[in-house]
């Protein structure tokens, strides 16, 4: 089985079930993996027969899955008007989709065993990860029953330097702390590209300055921020909410810029927050550069990540006149739900240049 890696909070999380404000069985399509689906046909009882007839079924030539039919109001057939699951109620957690009962865990497999974590999309989750102001632990478990090879090895120890950033020994400002992460991650993709193709360094190569721009002075420019906003305005939009969150941050991007170091005086006593947050981006996207080599990119999505939450915080100040526990939670969310969970949406976010937007 390999070693588990999990953030030390994951073993406090617990579903919050019928307390949950954004119920999990509301506005998601729900798929049914081909166990459960098999199980439930196999049953032959009168809620047996409920459940597969609210069950579409798989479609290979449109790449969708079975699935549950949602109401006419986007609610899985079978949560109750107590927003209790009644597939769980009826035949115990153990029988639920495998998604129903992962969510919002995620899971990432390695040569040696795997890492767990829990979405920043669940309230209950982003309470865990705002909360924590000391420096990140890790609960490993096992033994790695397989050596990762050097391309996993080199993206391992890169995270660990880029951890280091996020809480370093000497405490520095937000900005200063992603422009250090955005100078570490140019040379990390060297230093990955090198691993790729081992050929002789061309000493005659050009070298230039075009990564020791401040990122942060780049990304706070209001021309960033506007195609930044119109660039999340055009993906596909869950829920209005969010349309309105990032509509009314664009209208008022100059006062946002203007009092941004105002805010971050209130918000003084709870910015750990943001290294909570680089620090999860970090740790659930970054080894993902296994798959496609951009080392860049994985950091550049949370670079973007954290301080779009920030944008958006600075709004909910100008708007509210202060930042509440429950609102930064909404906020987290609302973006994790959008961006996360989105494939396409993370990869253009992870392509967005920050720095050819001053050009």
């Amino acid at each position: 089985m390999g070693y588990i890696r999990r953030p030390s909070y994951y073993k406090d999380f617990r579903c919050i079930a019928s307390d949950c404000t954004e119920n999990c069985c509301i506005g998601w399509e729900i798929d049914v993996d081909e166990d459960t689906l098999a199980y439930y046909k196999s049953i032959g009882s009168d809620f047996s027969r409920r459940l597969c007839a609210a069950i579409a079924p798989a479609d290979e030539q449109a790449g969708e899955n079975a699935h549950f039919i949602l109401d006419e109001r986007e609610r899985c057939p079978f949560l109750n008007d107590k927003n209790l699951c009644e597939v769980y109620l009826n035949l115990g957690e153990e029988h639920m989709a495998q998604i129903c009962t992962d969510h919002p865990r995620y899971y990432e497999w390695f040569a040696g065993g795997r890492e767990d974590g829990v979405g920043l999309c669940c309230e209950a989750a982003a309470e865990l990860i705002l909360r924590r102001r000391d420096r990140p632990e890790w609960d490993v478990t096992g033994e790695a029953d397989e050596e990762p090879d050097e391309f996993e090895q080199a993206l391992f120890a890169m995270r660990d330097r880029l951890f280091a950033i996020i809480k370093p020994e000497t405490p520095v400002s937000f900005d200063e702390k992603l422009d250090r992460l955005h100078l570490a991650c140019c040379e990390m993709q060297n230093e990955y590209d090198d691993l790729l193709f081992p050929f002789p360094e061309d000493e005659d190569a050009d070298e230039t300055d075009e990564d020791t721009a401040s990122w942060s002075q780049a990304f706070w420019r209001e021309s960033t921020l506007t195609s930044l906003l119109e660039l999340l305005l055009g993906f596909e939009i869950n829920k209005d909410d969010w349309r309105t969150l990032l509509t009314g941050a664009k209208a008022r991007l100059p006062e946002i810029i203007a009092r941004r170091e105002a805010f971050l005086q209130a918000y003084q006593g709870k910015r750990h927050e943001y290294d909570n947050l680089l620090t999860y981006f970090m740790y659930r996207h970054f080894m993902k550069a296994l798959g496609d080599d951009a080392v860049q990119d994985k950091v550049q999505l949370a670079l973007v990540s954290t301080a779009v939450i920030q944008l958006l915080d600075v709004y909910e100040w100008l708007a509210k006149g202060e930042v509440t526990h429950w609102a930064q939670i909404c906020i987290c969310k609302a973006y994790s739900r959008e961006i996360e969970y989105n494939e396409d949406n993370t990869e253009q976010l992870a392509a967005f240049s920050v720095l050819d937007e001053m050009e």
